[in-house]
């Protein structure tokens, strides 16, 4: 039985993230109940003894899966509900970074997940954004232009952690 579509760009975006994550030399954890912040993403770092630890340093994120983003040459064009702005644009200079990672797919829900024999393709862009803003004057959603230049790649998330960690030590 499929998932209902909401569900399923979900579940996709979710795994793209991980993705990208683990490339970085990050992992993430998925928020169980959903205040607002979807997961973080954690440094795992090697200590001079050969073990494996969190850096201490994490990142939040809000995570949106959507096929009806507008994406052009330079502007990506998203619609996000003014709560979850909100939440991103007023949360405190001096609490952990938070951004909203916005994986994007196709109109065609059969080509979002592609598997072939020896690989297995989410076909997907995905992109970044934050703000420290006052909230927004607007009751149902805020479009926000988001830079094509915001790429969320392994590279970017592995900045985003180096900035959290520049924060705080």
């Amino acid at each position: 039985m499929p998932l209902p579509q909401a569900h399923l760009l979900d579940e996709l975006a979710t795994a793209y993230i991980q993705a990208l994550a683990a490339s970085s030399g990050a992992i993430i954890s998925v928020s169980r109940l959903d205040y607002g912040v979807d997961g973080t993403l954690k440094h795992v770092v090697k200590t001079d003894d050969d073990m494996y630890i969190e850096s201490g340093f994490p990142v939040d994120f809000q995570l949106k899966g959507t096929s009806i983003a507008t994406i052009d040459e330079n502007i990506v064009k998203y619609d996000l509900k003014a709560r979850n702005y909100d939440l991103i644009a007023t949360r405190p200079v001096a609490a952990t970074p938070y951004y909203l990672f916005l994986v994007c797919f196709g109109s065609d829900a059969t080509g979002w997940l592609i598997e072939e024999t020896g690989r297995l393709v989410l076909s997907a862009s995905a992109f970044w954004w934050t703000l420290s803003s006052v909230p927004t004057n607007n009751t149902t959603s805020v479009r926000l232009e988001i830079s094509a230049s915001n790429r969320l790649t392994a590279a970017a998330l592995r900045n985003m952690l180096v900035v959290s960690k520049e924060r705080f030590a």
